[in-house]
Parts: C-alpha cells; structure tokens; sequence
C-alpha cells in the first residue's frame, strides 16, 4: 500500500475526526482572513480619520501675528509675511518630523462670483508633497495639477453656463472640490506654485498690482509629527533648531483625538497579531487530541511492519491535506461573506470591509493556508514523533 493510499484511507476511515480537524481548519483560516479584512477596515477608517485632522504644526515667519485656531491645521496662515522656501530643508531635518508640504497665501478677493462666502482666498500648495487636502479630495486624489487648474474648497464653485473662471484675468479650471471641512479651507481656492507664479505674472502687467510675492516664498509649511512622536516636543525642536519662524501646535482637543487614535491604532495591530497566534494554538491542540486518541491505530501499524518514518509522515501527510482542505474552504467562505455582506457589516460594526487588491488578497490567502498548514505540522510534530517510536505493544496497551 502507498503512502497516499494509506492517508486517503485514514482520513476516510474515521470521518468524525477528519471532519473535525477539517472543520477546524476552517474555521481558523476563515477566522484569521476574516480577522485581517476587520482589522485593516478598522486600520484604513482610524488612519483616514487621523489624516484628517491636517498638519499637527504649523510652520510660520518670526514675528506673524498669529491667530486663534479652533479647528484642524488645513490651510496655512493668512497673512501677507513670508519666509524663504529653503527652510522647509532645516524643519525636515527637525528630529520628529515625518512629512512637510508649504503653501503661499497670496490674496483675498471680496465678494468673488466663485465663493459662496464673502470671501475668498487664493493660495499656492505642493499636491506632491501635500498631505493635509488630500483626505478632503473623498477617494478622488490630484497627483499634480498643471497649469491653469485649480482646486476649491466646498463654498467654491464655477456658475452655470461657465467652464473657467477668471482670477486676475487669469483662466482657472476648477478640476476637483473639496469635501466640507467647516473652516477656512471651504472658501480657499487652491493652485500650484507654478500657477501661483503665472498669476503673479498676470498680475505683474496691472496698473496697481493687487499682490506682491517675494521669489522662493512661502507664508506657512504644513508639517506631520511621525507616529509615536509627541508633537509639543518636535514643535519645542523646531522653536531652536530653526531660527526665523514660530511653530504653533495643533489644539488641545485635536491632540488629545490624535493621542486617541493613535493608541487604537496600536491596539488594533497587536489584536491582529494576537488573533494568528491563538488561531495557530487553537489548531495545534485540536490536531494534538486527535493524534493522542489514535495511539491503538498507530500500533497496530508498528505491528504490521510500518517504520516510525513512515507513521510520522503519514501522521504529518493526514494533517496537511486536512488544513490545506479546510483552509481553503474557510478562506472560501471569508472571501464570500466580505463581498457579499460588506454593506450590512459597515451598517453593524461601523467598519468598512473591502476586498484588497487581487495581488495583496493573494498573499492573504496564500498567508491564511499556510497557517493552517504550518500549525497542523509544528502542533503535530511532537505527539506524531512521540507516538511513532512508541513501541507496538505499549501503544496498543493504552
């Protein structure tokens, strides 16, 4: 009889228990893909969240008389003080710091046809390096504008029968609106530096220009406190490591929700490492009570003339063709529900489960497989090993 025969034969034979240690298979590989869809649903909605709450310092020239801020640091300072572009170098290089992106505050223009608001303001931004807009754009993201496009806050808007508007006789097109933030940025039209610099031109060739802009300028950098680091510390590192501008913290309120979600943040990844490990416990006792109950089968083929090697392979053989046959049933199973029932799950738990992309739903797959299997045979080795060099008559005894 082949080895092949024979685990076929043994996972037959006793269906109760291959059925028990498939069903288990199971439901750990389904549990565990189901567990980490979860957990990045919940990692994706506190890191959006996190991201929304804009820059955690504000970066502006000595001597700007700053204004109180209740509300997240979205759009940089609104004052006609610059600061050389170079120092965005200096604050990068700032211990703590993990992102910087400036912006230009160029003019306010009243009672403007395109804002809602009384007011609108007209500020230059990087979309490259830009991370305090981007969250606001709702899954619609700029990877750069070019030339003569614009981005508007909420209250801005083109009216009907028009397809650009006109800002200092100067062509915009709007390509994309922000999402309402309840600040400033809701009245704020947005542009590239290189814009900027072409209105500026514009502007240049007016009787009484309405603007001057000093070359390589900015009015504020955005800066992002890497995660871990406390943004009061890193604020204190720029006050004296950077001499010429004034950093000012995000609210109170503001760093007590980003201390928040970044504490769920952490516990969010340590309950996923958490769930593999007791998902990998779970399925080694299941397949080490079963190996204990067969020692009488064991012996009675030691007696028959089949090697400890043998025993132990077939034993391990068992093991994998069960986990590698649950876990594809169970990881079946996950990846149906998900697609199926997202909706009503985001409804429930206030989580968004979505299916990964198909490359990184592979590798969970592939992930969740290999758990099964890698539980079964190091949870299996011992007992297996154990019972296999038992002589014939003892196993056959117990």
């Amino acid at each position: 009889m082949t080895r092949a025969r024979l685990v076929w034969r043994n996972i037959l034979g006793n269906l109760f228990r291959s059925g028990a240690i498939l069903v288990c298979a199971a439901l750990v590989a389904g549990l565990s893909l189901s567990a980490t869809l979860v957990v990045r649903g919940a990692e994706s909605g506190l890191r959006q969240n996190l991201s929304r709450m804009g820059a955690d310092i504000m970066v502006i020239p000595w001597g700007t008389m700053s204004q109180d801020f209740d509300g997240a640091h979205l759009v940089g300072m609104i004052t006609a003080r610059w600061m050389p572009r170079a120092y965005m170098d200096r604050v990068r290089a700032v211990e703590g710091v993990e992102a910087i992106t400036p912006q230009l505050y160029l003019s306010t223009l009243t009672d403007s046809p395109y804002c809602a608001l009384p007011e609108m303001y007209l500020v230059a931004y990087d979309p490259r390096s830009d991370f305090v807009l981007k969250p606001w754009l709702d899954h619609d993201p700029v990877g750069n504008l070019r030339l003569g496009e614009a981005i508007g806050g909420a209250a801005v808007s083109i009216p009907d029968g028009g397809d650009k508007m006109q800002v200092y006789g100067y062509p915009l097109k709007l390509v994309r609106t922000l999402q309402e933030t309840g600040g400033d940025v809701d009245q704020t039209l947005f542009v590239s530096f290189d814009t900027a610099l072409a209105i500026l031109e514009q502007v240049q060739n007016q009787p009484r220009p309405p603007f001057q802009i000093a070359p390589e300028s900015i009015s504020s950098a955005m800066v992002k406190v890497r995660l871990g680091s406390d943004p009061h510390e890193v604020a204190v590192r720029i006050l004296e490591q950077v001499p010429g501008v004034v950093p000012i913290e995000s609210t109170g309120f503001f760093q007590t929700q980003r201390a928040q979600m970044v504490g769920l943040l952490r516990t969010v990844l340590a309950l996923a490492g958490l769930t593999w490990l007791l998902s990998t416990l779970f399925m080694g006792l299941v397949f080490s009570l079963a190996a204990n109950a067969r020692q009488r089968e064991i012996g009675t083929l030691r007696a028959l003339g089949a090697t400890s090697r043998l025993v132990l392979q077939t034993l391990l053989a068992e093991g994998i063709v069960l986990a590698l046959s649950g876990g594809l049933a169970g990881i079946g199973l996950a990846v149906l529900a998900a697609g199926l029932f997202q909706k009503q799950i985001a409804r429930a738990a206030g989580i968004l489960i979505t299916l990964p992309p198909a490359p990184i739903l592979a590798g969970l797959i592939v992930a969740g497989l290999a758990l099964a299997v890698l539980s079964v045979t190091v949870a299996a080795w011992i007992p297996a090993s154990r019972l296999s060099q038992q002589e014939p008559a003892l196993s056959m005894r117990e």
